[in-house]
C-alpha cells in the first residue's frame, strides 16, 4: 500500500476498519449492517466501509439513508469491478489499526470485532479467521443440507494444530470473516485486481505467508451466514466464476499449483493422462453441452420434487457443481490463452520495430 496505494494517514487513526462489498444483496446487506451497529467495543473506535459494486437493486438508496451509530463510508461504482478492486478502493479510504473483511451476507454477534481484535493482539504474526453457521431454514432443504456438510467439511479441512480451546492454526484462509493488521497490507500489497470473483484471497494468503505471516482458525468469531436462498443454480454458477479464476491463480504461482487438482482433471486432454482421465475429460466435454445440462438440471428438479433421498440427491449436485466447474475452467484456460498469446504477438511486434 506505498505511493498510490497507501491508506491516507491525515485523518485520525481508528483501531477497526470492517470492509465490506456488495452486489445485489441489499436485504442480507441491512442485517449484516444492523448487526455491525451493535458492537461491545464504542463506536468511535471503528468505522464500516461498504463498496456497491455496481448494484442493480435498491442498494444504493438504502445506503443513502441507512445510518450507524460509528462512521460509515460508502463508495458507489456504476459497473461490477471485480472483488478485489472493490476491497482495495475501500483499503485505500480505511484509517483503522485492523482492517476485519466481512461478507455481505454474513449476520455478526456483538462481540465480533472485540474478539477479532483480541485473537490478533494475543497472537502477533497471524492473521485472525473466524467461521459461520446456516441459517437453521437452509437446512430443511436437500440443497441446504449438502451446503452446510461441504462448508462444515471445508471448515475442518483448513484446521492444522490446535493452539488452545477453540483455536487452530490454518491454511487457506478466506476472506469472508477475516481481520489483519494495516501495517502488514503495506508489506504483502493490495488485493491482485486480475482476480475479479475468487482467489483473490488465495493469492494475499501466499504474499502473506512469503512475509512470515500465519493464519488462525477462531470458531469464536462464528457469524450467521444469511442466505436464504441456498440456490443449487446460483451456487453453480458462483463455482464456474471461481474455476474461471483458479486457472488466472494456478498460472501465477506455477511452481506451486501448476499441477493442482483442479488443473489435471479438468484441462484439456494430453499426452501424460492416463487412459481413465483421458476418458473422463471426454465425457465431461459432452456432459458440459448446454443441452445436457439442462437435460441435468431438470432431473435434480424432478429428483427434489419426489423427494429422492439425500444420498442420491447429493450425487447430483456434485456431478452438476463439477460441470459447472469444467465449464469456467475451460473458460478460463482460453482467456488464460487468448491473453498470453495476444501478448507474445506484442512482444514480437516491439522486437521487431527495434532498430538494431
Amino acid at each position: 500500500m506505498k505511493n498510490d496505494q497507501r491508506v491516507q494517514q491525515k485523518e485520525k487513526e481508528l483501531l477497526v476498519s470492517v470492509v465490506i462489498t456488495t452486489y445485489n444483496r441489499c436485504d442480507a446487506l441491512a442485517e449484516t449492517l444492523r448487526a455491525l451497529g451493535r458492537q461491545s467495543v464504542p463506536a468511535d473506535q471503528y468505522e464500516v466501509l461498504v463498496v456497491d459494486n455496481g448494484c442493480r437493486d435498491a442498494t444504493a438508496s438504502f445506503l443513502a439513508t441507512f445510518e450507524l451509530p460509528c462512521e460509515m463510508k460508502t463508495f458507489h461504482e456504476t459497473e461490477n469491478v471485480g472483488i478485489s478492486a472493490a476491497r482495495n478502493i475501500a483499503l485505500r479510504r480505511a484509517r483503522g489499526q485492523y482492517i476485519i473483511f466481512v461478507s455481505d451476507d454474513l449476520i455478526v454477534p456483538e462481540n465480533f470485532i472485540a474478539t477479532h481484535v483480541e485473537t490478533l493482539e494475543r497472537f502477533p504474526g497471524y492473521w485472525a479467521v473466524g467461521g459461520f453457521e446456516q441459517l437453521p431454514s437452509l437446512t430443511e432443504t436437500p440443497f441446504g443440507r449438502y451446503l452446510d456438510k461441504l462448508e462444515r467439511s471445508f471448515d475442518d479441512a483448513r484446521k492444522s494444530a490446535q493452539l488452545g480451546p477453540n483455536l487452530w492454526e490454518m491454511g487457506c484462509p478466506t476472506a469472508r470473516n477475516l481481520s489483519v493488521r494495516r501495517e502488514d497490507l503495506e508489506r504483502t500489497g493490495l488485493f491482485d485486481e486480475q482476480f475479479r470473483n475468487s482467489c483473490e484471497d488465495q493469492d494475499l494468503a501466499h504474499r502473506a505467508s512469503e512475509k512470515g505471516i500465519r493464519f488462525l482458525y477462531n470458531a469464536e468469531i462464528t457469524c450467521l451466514h444469511n442466505d436464504q436462498a441456498g440456490e443449487l443454480k446460483r451456487y453453480c454458477n458462483a463455482q464456474r466464476r471461481g474455476a474461471h479464476d483458479t486457472v488466472f491463480f494456478c498460472a501465477k504461482y506455477p511452481a506451486i499449483h501448476g499441477d493442482a487438482s483442479i488443473a489435471r482433471i479438468n484441462g484439456l486432454v494430453s499426452a501424460s493422462d492416463s487412459p481413465a482421465l483421458v476418458v473422463k475429460k471426454v465425457v465431461k466435454s459432452a456432459l458440459a453441452t448446454k443441452p445436457i445440462v439442462a437435460l441435468i438440471e431438470r432431473t435434480v428438479a424432478l429428483a427434489e420434487r419426489i423427494r429422492l433421498r439425500d444420498p442420491a440427491l447429493w450425487r447430483f449436485y456434485r456431478l452438476l457443481i463439477g460441470i459447472y466447474i469444467f465449464r469456467g475452467w475451460r473458460e478460463g484456460a482460453k482467456k488464460l490463452r487468448s491473453s498470453t498469446l495476444t501478448r507474445d504477438a506484442r512482444n514480437i511486434s516491439c522486437r521487431s520495430n527495434v532498430s538494431p
